[in-house]
């Protein structure tokens, strides 16, 4: 198939596309700055075109003879909203899909796949899920077939999560983790989000559904940094930052143009992420990794 990911040269996009291309698809990353996908080892194969999701007059013949669309665009600076410069989940993800979708319909492109998040819901008082489950709702009502795929805590070589920690405990006597209340995900290695996906395209009576990914494992981030700290061998102690010490602190970095961090972008890293694994197990045949086996593949010790 000719398929476009949205976002492809992102996190998560590079391994969507990585997966896609050693399935055999075409793959088209469509992005705001495409000269990054030649930069980009991974992506070798994949063609680039330019495209800005949120601006629906750049994406005028950009789907062109497309059999499909995978939405992964995330916004720059996630998950740290910033309204006053259109860095904010509604934007991207619920804008930006319609665009997309607006697109890919006077494209007659036949299929929509978007990476959604565990969790979304188009009437959450939550932005992040708000913006998501309404995203969600305009796909379902497009008529095209479609694909919507809901992760657990992603993680991997390139996250802007768990890689923060093990940054932390390479130059930090202690680990600082934000928030007391034990919080539950299910982390997902990046590979197995994008295996799913291309399994999805491979099966021709899994689309119209909606299916979560996460490891069987519901652990808090205590235990994932835990693990984290086991698996790159090193011995530090893990201090819970209370939230309201955290928020207090981060609240004038709201003023900065992309600040590192945000009361709101603690109430996002520190939400539970849990899913219902078994269904795409049964339908894809994709097992997510343990995270000791997932961070092996990256962490080793003494790094």
């Amino acid at each position: 198939m000719k398929i476009v990911v949205a976002g492809g040269s992102g996190f998560l996009g590079r391994h969507i596309s990585r997966a896609l291309l050693d399935a055999g698809h075409e793959v088209t990353v469509l992005g705001r700055s495409p000269e990054k996908v030649a930069r980009i080892p991974a992506l070798h194969g994949a063609n680039a075109t330019k495209g800005d999701i949120t601006e629906s007059t750049s994406l005028i013949d950009r789907l062109t003879g497309a059999d499909a669309v995978v939405q992964v665009a995330q916004f720059p600076n996630h998950p740290i909203e910033v309204p006053r410069r259109g860095l904010t989940y509604d934007r991207y993800d619920r804008q930006g899909t319609e665009n997309l979708l607006a697109e890919a319909k006077r494209s007659n492109v036949a299929r929509f796949f978007y990476i959604s998040g565990a969790g979304a819901d188009p009437n959450s008082d939550r932005t992040w899920y708000r913006a998501k489950g309404r995203a969600e709702a305009a796909i379902k009502a497009s008529g095209l077939g479609y694909g919507i795929l809901r992760p657990s805590w992603a993680y991997g070589p390139e996250d802007k999560a768990l890689n923060k920690f093990a940054l932390m405990a390479r130059i930090s006597p202690a680990v600082f983790v934000p928030g007391t209340r034990p919080q539950r995900v299910q982390p997902v290695h990046v590979d197995d989000i994008a295996a799913a996906v291309a399994s999805w395209f491979g099966k021709e009576d899994e689309w119209n559904e909606v299916l979560e990914i996460g490891s069987r494992e519901v652990m808090t981030m205590h235990e994932i940094v835990a693990t984290m700290l086991e698996v790159m061998g090193k011995k530090r102690p893990i201090i819970h930052v209370p939230l309201s010490l955290m928020k207090a602190a981060t609240a004038p970095l709201i003023l900065l143009p992309k600040p590192p961090m945000t009361p709101q972008g603690l109430d996002f890293a520190t939400q539970d992420g849990l899913v219902e694994v078994e269904p795409l197990v049964e339908k894809l045949g994709i097992e997510p990794v343990p995270l000791n086996e997932g961070l092996s593949r990256y962490l080793k010790p003494g790094s």
